[in-house]
């Protein structure tokens, strides 16, 4: 999957001043970054579907699921949308395509903030390991359906946090958003975009020469031991870890991620 596709994406677009693309996670949208987004007055906000996501298409060529391949879209979609670089903003799977865009196409990028990013599996048998158990959760998606993908993937440990800090509307929300993806969609970006099918981007971060916020919440171990590590390597990065949030850190602290990231936006 070497060839780079772009996709035209679908995008949500609010507010006015200083571009700023957002990038959502696995299951996620646009519409599930729309409480970031909500709370960055003073910017405008492009808030983006990938590939297979949302509103935009879901090709059955992996080949635009790439994490390279998607963002060459992001970088297209950026060209369209300003005369200049924007800051970009990625969650989880989203800040994986938004360093891989930092790293290919830097002069899209003002500033980058990564909220529970990795930059991928260095080990190459640990990363084979995540590439087999992702292509046989894509298998499942196709056989079983979305309803029970969604439910056992929001069962997961790793949204404790979230489901303890939204209301049952706001959970159920959640869990609607990411019904209304296309299952053939998330399959693919299974396949083609999980941590065990990307190029790891740790051996570039010393040269990407972007203004860098680093983003966890304290509760998700892992990634705030990546955390640390992607701060020690980026040249120009700072490291936020909010209090009492988990992996998904900018809808458990809405108010504290957005003052740190209006805080690194306007510094730039």
């Amino acid at each position: 999957m070497s060839e780079h596709r772009s996709v035209q994406l679908a995008v949500a677009t609010r507010g006015s001043g200083e571009p700023v693309i957002v990038l959502h996670g696995f299951t996620g949208s646009a519409e599930a970054m729309a409480p970031l987004a909500d709370r960055l007055d003073g910017y405008r906000c492009i808030a983006v579907d990938l590939v297979g996501h949302g509103r935009s298409p879901s090709p059955v060529d992996l080949a635009p699921y790439g994490v390279e391949a998607m963002a060459a879209s992001v970088a297209s979609l950026a060209s369209g949308v300003a005369d200049g670089p924007c800051h970009v903003i990625g969650y989880s799977m989203g800040g994986r395509v938004a360093l891989a865009l930092a790293s290919a196409h830097p002069e899209v990028c003002r500033s980058l903030t990564l909220i529970s990013a990795t930059v991928g599996i260095a080990d190459v048998a640990e990363r084979a390991l995540r590439r087999r158990a992702d292509q046989a959760l894509a298998d499942r998606i196709e056989e079983h359906g979305l309803t029970r993908f969604v439910d056992e993937w929001m069962d997961l440990p790793m949204w404790d946090p979230l489901r303890a800090s939204l209301s049952s509307a706001a959970w159920q929300a959640s869990i609607d958003q990411r019904l209304r993806s296309d299952p053939a969609g998330l399959a693919n970006s299974l396949r083609a975009a999980g941590t065990g099918s990307m190029t790891p981007l740790w051996d570039r971060l010393d040269a990407l020469d972007v203004p860098t916020l680093v983003m966890c919440g304290e509760l998700d171990t892992k990634f705030v031991e990546i955390g640390h590590q992607m701060n020690d390597l980026l040249p120009r990065s700072d490291l936020a870890i909010l209090t009492g949030a988990g992996h998904a850190a900018h809808l458990e602290a809405p108010d504290d991620c957005a003052r740190a990231i209006r805080g690194h936006l306007a510094a730039r």
